[in-house]
């Protein structure tokens, strides 16, 4: 009792400080969202008279809208951590073809140019998830690549054994080896003098994406890319459904580069 007395109170603290630090972001998020909106609907009022407006005008409402967007997503950012936090996640699972889903996330994203790379009969591969938070694992990973690498250059889909992958190659400088755990932690922003380190963001995008990908029973990490070639491969691992439900749509998006093999 001497020494399991003290744990049981130092484990009901550290959850009570969880609990606390989740309802925190959760009050402070929504509170931030009724400005917000207001922000962005006189933005949007003010973009349909953007002609009208001095140039250094409309060089103002760029800077705003984009920071605007970026407060946005900032604050579902943090909602999404609270409800992980409080157990709060609800998952609309639905079997669908994963290279259907990667293609249709792409070209929303408008990321046309990003080859989607996948033999012929990954295209029959059924993944059983949440459309729309798979949606925001993709769409998170592009956005990583675009802010720190320069860009996604390509993406593979294959299959391992029962599980199927996903990768995200950059053409950027790689992620050193002691921070390819940390890079999924919240708040983690690598290291000082990297583009992370100068980048604005707060770092919860990478970790939004290892929290839905272990939701959906997957793992994500970082690795080398493919080619050998400089830069980093951000790779989705989720587990392959065999006996899918017939609610799959057909339509393969057709205006994202499909590269088989």
């Amino acid at each position: 009792d001497l020494i399991a007395n003290p744990f049981n109170e130092m484990a009901q603290a550290l959850e009570d400080r969880i609990d606390r630090d989740a309802r925190f972001a959760s009050e402070v998020s929504h509170e931030l969202r009724s400005p917000l909106m207001t922000i962005a609907a006189t933005v949007e009022v003010l973009e349909n008279t953007r002609d009208e407006l001095p140039d250094r005008a409309q060089t103002a409402l760029t800077l705003l809208a984009a920071d605007v967007d970026r407060l946005q997503q900032l604050v579902e950012d943090l909602l999404e951590i609270s409800r992980f936090d409080v157990g709060a996640i609800k998952l609309h699972l639905e079997d669908v073809r994963a290279a259907e889903m990667v293609i249709q996330a792409v070209r929303f994203l408008g990321g046309g140019g990003v080859p989607v790379r996948f033999e012929p009969e990954i295209g029959e591969i059924i993944v059983r998830v949440d459309k729309r938070r798979f949606g925001r694992v993709i769409a998170n990973l592009l956005d990583n690549a675009d802010r720190y690498a320069g860009g996604a250059t390509a993406i593979t889909i294959e299959r391992i054994d029962d599980r199927l992958r996903v990768s995200v190659e950059d053409r950027g400088n790689g992620v050193p080896f002691e921070e390819r755990d940390i890079i999924f932690d919240r708040f983690s922003r690598g290291a000082e003098g990297g583009n992370r380190s100068n980048d604005s963001g707060v770092g919860l995008g990478l970790a939004l994406v290892d929290e839905h990908v272990r939701l959906h029973g997957g793992r994500v990490w970082v690795d080398d890319r493919f080619d050998g070639e400089i830069g980093a491969r951000f790779v989705v691992e989720l587990p392959i459904v065999e006996q899918p439900v017939d609610t799959i749509s057909e339509a393969i998006a057709e205006s994202v580069p499909i590269t088989p093999g």
